[in-house]
């Protein structure tokens, strides 16, 4: 006879054992999931304020398209800060350029083509120059940048003549406003619900390729619980965007710009040498140095990049807005730098991702466009995102030397010390007692009880320790 107890209680532990594995998870990785987790902690405050038209498929597409260019931004600042250092001047930078391409397109009669390579040219040797200082020069970031966003403040007005220069080329209306073609299948467009499968696809095989190599080469990987679970959220988040551009217009430029840019930096920097020259730098510029690695030239490298990410953000803008104008560029820059330290880049260097900066990037965004549907005072706004942006640092500082933990572990561990744990606490209560009365009587033999107190709390801490820093493999026979 089958006995239920026995298969409910072992139902009950595998449940418990999954959730112990996948808080071990998130408190080791906090750096990198807590943006994720406040992303859909706002998601659905918002979604119930809004009575579900934030997550709708108009205004989340919306959202993204409005992103973009913050996005696209966030990334170049990313690896700004992770050198440990500050770009100020982005904002007028992207907006002269974009303003420079619209001018020379509408005005100037230059095709399209001739007009990006123009401002792609001017954003190099701009960036070459601000790395020239920083780097060789050895001028504060800060106060080079600062000077070129007055600069290119002045050089925006001069360009666009104070005066705001519409467009209606072809090329600014489709980048700004347009959208892959679409196939309409019963109300929902084809080619974002194909893309949306092969990227699913993709991601599960390239998940299990990875796992299967790792296992080959004696790599410890993450529990299966652990990469089901990932897969399932996967699973649920390429869904719900599927449906978003499916139900909507489809897949917008602005979107295909900013993933490609994603796309590209992510594979530079975990997968090229450039990359870890980059983050090398940026943990220690001296060891960087010591080892061989020209820190100027990565500088100048890391400058060259994020006015290259400017010019694309500044085209995205003007594109999305059909016009250029003089009143673009203000708080660029400090949209750029609070998604970096929102996504987990960290002031001192040396620490951050580019994905997470794009993820900073939706967090504001997400933020003001979920206050302005929800009617919630625009005075307010400003607040909550520098509230946003403090926390984001604090939490930073807190989770910069987090210690792996295995819940399952310390389970195992508490059970099989149960008995050394509590008679080593019960000593420990006895001394402390014991001393606490010797010092009220003032006894000349007070120092054995202290002897006697530390070397039971020394005990106690040890067990203590020992369990804190058991894992789930110490417990599993052979």
């Amino acid at each position: 006879m089958i006995d239920d107890k026995n298969i409910f209680e072992k139902f009950t532990w595998s449940v418990y054992k999954y959730f112990l594995t996948l808080i071990s998870m998130l408190r080791t990785n906090i750096r990198d999931y807590g943006m994720f987790i406040a992303l859909i902690v706002i998601f659905i405050v918002f979604g119930f304020m809004t009575d579900g038209v934030f997550l709708g498929p108009f205004n989340f597409t919306n959202l993204l398209n409005q992103t973009a260019y913050v996005a696209v931004l966030a990334v170049g600042m990313t690896l700004v800060i992770v050198t440990r250092q500050i770009d100020l001047s982005v904002g007028y930078i992207g907006a002269f350029l974009g303003a420079y391409v619209v001018v020379a397109v509408e005005t100037g009669g230059q095709s399209v083509i001739v007009a990006l390579l123009g401002a792609l040219a001017i954003t190099v040797v701009v960036g070459a120059i601000k790395g020239f200082f920083i780097a060789k020069v050895k001028v504060p970031s800060f106060v080079v940048t600062l000077a070129g966003m007055f600069i290119f403040k002045g050089f925006l007005m001069i360009q666009t003549g104070n005066r705001t220069i519409s467009t209606t080329n072809p090329f600014f209306i489709k980048v700004g406003t347009g959208y892959l073609p679409t196939v309409e299948l019963g109300g929902y467009d084809l080619v974002s619900i194909i893309v949306g499968g092969v990227i699913l696809v993709v991601a599960f095989l390239s998940g299990i390729l990875r796992r299967n190599k790792n296992r080959k080469l004696n790599i410890p990987s993450e529990k299966m619980e652990l990469f089901i679970t990932k897969l399932l959220l996967l699973t649920a988040v390429i869904g719900y965007l599927t449906y978003v551009f499916s139900a909507n217009k489809g897949i917008s430029y602005l979107l295909l710009i900013t993933v490609g840019v994603v796309a590209v930096y992510f594979f530079m920097t975990t997968q090229t040498t450039l990359g870890r020259r980059i983050y090398a730098v940026g943990g220690s510029p001296e060891a960087a140095e010591l080892s061989g690695i020209n820190v100027e030239r990565i500088l100048i490298i890391v400058f060259v990049s994020m006015g290259i990410l400017a010019m694309f953000s500044g085209v995205m803008y003007v594109s999305r807005l059909e016009n250029a104008s003089p009143k673009h560029g203000p708080f660029w820059e400090l949209y750029a730098i609070a998604a970096a330290f929102i996504g987990g880049t960290s002031a001192s260097g040396g620490v951050g991702k580019v994905v997470n900066g794009v993820v900073g990037a939706i967090v504001m965004m997400s933020l003001k466009n979920g206050m302005a549907l929800a009617g919630i005072d625009a005075n307010i706004e400003p607040i909550i995102l520098g509230g946003v942006l403090l926390l984001a640092v604090v939490f930073d500082i807190y989770t910069r030397n987090v210690n792996p933990v295995d819940l399952v572990g310390i389970h195992y561990a508490k059970k099989h010390f149960k008995k050394e744990l509590a008679a080593d606490k019960t000593n420990f209560v006895k001394a402390r007692a014991e001393l606490k009365a010797a010092k009220k009587a003032n006894r000349s033999d007070l120092i054995e009880f202290e002897y006697k107190y530390t070397n039971a709390l020394g005990a106690y801490n040890k067990i203590k320790d020992k369990i804190r820093g058991s894992v789930e493999a110490d417990f599993i026979k052979g």
